[in-house]
């Protein structure tokens, strides 16, 4: 029995160093992930910009596509006609298209490692394009309409 009590105290004495040992394992465990979660952050870089007509108004809802290292991403301009998105590091290629403007379409530029790459796009207006046939047929309208219109002042001018 007195042996039993001496095996006890020599298990108590142990036990603070078996959990010390423990509680070092776990801080040391811990205190890696994040620097393993924040290594992988580092190979994301950003890209955001601004898309904006020639008299710097903003254009939202513009289409904005991001091609890149076999990649592709669709988004949209939002009201302040801004977009942002993160994106691996690499190379890519940005194509902007709004109703009314011509399509814009950039240099290849890359996309570094926790950097955040800027783009403010000035769109240019679209030349409307009328077809040669309705062309004709147009300017045919236009006559009519101005006659019409100069028959129509000519009776009020009567009554």
């Amino acid at each position: 029995m007195l042996l039993r009590v001496a095996r006890n105290k020599y298990n108590l004495l142990l036990m603070p160093r078996w959990s010390s040992f423990l509680f070092l394992i776990v801080l040391l465990a811990v205190s890696l992930t994040p620097a393993a979660g924040h290594a992988s952050l580092k190979q994301f870089g950003k890209i955001k910009g601004q898309i904006v007509d020639v008299n710097n108004a903003r254009i939202a809802r513009a289409d904005v596509l991001i091609v890149g290292e076999g990649l592709r991403w669709q988004l949209l301009t939002n009201t302040e006609g801004e977009f942002q998105m993160s994106l691996p590091t690499g190379e890519y290629q940005l194509s902007i298209e709004a109703p009314g403007f011509r399509r814009y379409a950039s240099q290849k530029f890359q996309i570094k490692s926790g950097k955040t790459q800027s783009f403010k796009i000035e769109m240019k207006v679209a030349q409307l394009q009328v077809p040669a046939s309705l062309d004709q047929e147009s300017d045919f309208c236009l006559m009519s309409c101005v006659g019409l219109a100069g028959q129509v002042v000519r009776a009020l001018s009567n009554v």
